[in-house]
């Protein structure tokens, strides 16, 4: 016992001179900050499966085919461009299921999976109020997100480093310190907070984020929550 202590102890004071060449060598006081906005979309994403259990192969190709030109001429009345509706993956597979009969077959399935994007969200509502009550489609989800994400990252970041310089000068002056020059910035990725919609009808539904029941939900445009965080090293200056 106390030769495998003493081999920690030796580990951990290793250990210390590489922990302390990660901090810097003057005094320096060390915050956080996160800056966050809820603003409007101007952009809508669409994921969903049309899938046929047809055993027939033929069948089971036609109406697919059937259900993705009736998809396709759905988003087209909405505005959506066709290079706007790509086709991701066209599968005919065994079907998972959780109980199958002793001698039967594993059930085949034939899915055809889209992702579309909405650049005109005047047409997202009867989008998906038309896609809520097609059938044969499973795995539907949908997130937004802004076409001037970048011109937002860039506003969200500037007012985190504005807060994070506040709470650095508080905590200097309750020391009795002057704030001295950053020497340290640590910038996270831009967050949204808001909960990515979706539903899922079969064990082969793809993760999506975090899942709202409400199906109704998904046809409305809603404000997504977006986060930027910053951590920001600063100097201790002189009393």
């Amino acid at each position: 016992m106390l030769k495998r202590f003493a081999a920690a102890l030796l580990l951990a004071a290793a250990a210390l001179p590489g922990m302390a060449a990660d901090l810097p060598n003057h005094p320096f006081i060390h915050v956080s900050a996160t800056a966050d906005q809820y603003i409007m979309p101007d952009v809508g994403e669409i994921d969903i499966d049309i899938v046929s259990l047809e055993p027939d192969a033929d069948a089971a190709w036609k109406l697919v085919n059937e259900r993705l030109e009736a998809s396709r001429a759905l988003f087209a009345e909405n505005g959506v461009a066709p290079e706007d509706v790509l086709v991701q993956d066209i599968a005919r597979r065994p079907r998972k299921v959780e109980v199958l009969a002793e001698g039967q077959p594993l059930p085949m399935e034939t899915r055809v999976t889209l992702h579309v994007t909405v650049r005109k969200l005047d047409g997202w509502t009867p989008i998906m109020r038309a896609l809520l009550v097609m059938k044969d489609l499973e795995s539907l989800a949908v997130s937004f997100n802004r076409s001037d994400r970048e011109k937002v990252e860039a506003d969200l970041l500037q007012q985190a480093i504005g807060m994070a310089r506040l709470k650095a000068k508080d905590i200097a002056g309750g020391i009795g310190a002057r704030l001295g020059a950053a020497t340290g910035v640590s910038i996270g990725p831009l967050k949204n907070l808001s909960n990515a919609m979706g539903m899922s009808s079969d064990s082969n539904a793809r993760g999506g984020g975090v899942r709202r029941g409400a199906r109704t939900e998904m046809a409305l445009v809603q404000a997504m929550q977006l986060a930027q965080s910053v951590d920001v090293i600063y100097r201790i200056g002189g009393k």
